[in-house]
């Protein structure tokens, strides 16, 4: 049974924490989705053993996706895109556990 425990809206994406108490070894899920199309099943960005770390995850994805999207990136699937850019792949970025500054060091690099 799949049970959401945490949203939050972030500009035009959701970001949902997921528990799958099926899976033993990482039971919640960081999942982002289209807020125009609630309905889908979304993408699965990062796995967690514990609710806390996940939201903290979710938390941290919104903050980055408003930086990445003052710089000109958008979501496309699971990655960070801009033309003329490498794509970012969000999984990655939540998995270092990067800072702000970090973050932002990381799309600067990808512009140039």
């Amino acid at each position: 049974m799949m049970s959401i425990k945490y949203r939050n809206t972030c500009s035009d994406i959701e970001i949902l924490v997921k528990y799958e108490e099926s899976d033993a070894a990482a039971p919640y899920r960081v999942n982002i989705q289209s807020s125009k199309n609630p309905l889908s099943f979304g993408n699965i960005l990062a796995s967690c053993d514990n609710e806390a770390e996940a939201v903290k995850m979710a938390d941290q994805l919104c903050g980055f996706y408003a930086m990445a999207k003052t710089n000109g990136y958008y979501m496309k699937g699971k990655n960070l895109t801009k033309a003329d850019c490498d794509d970012i792949a969000v999984s990655e970025v939540l998995r270092q556990n990067l800072t702000d500054d970090q973050f932002m060091q990381m799309l600067n690099r990808q512009s140039v």
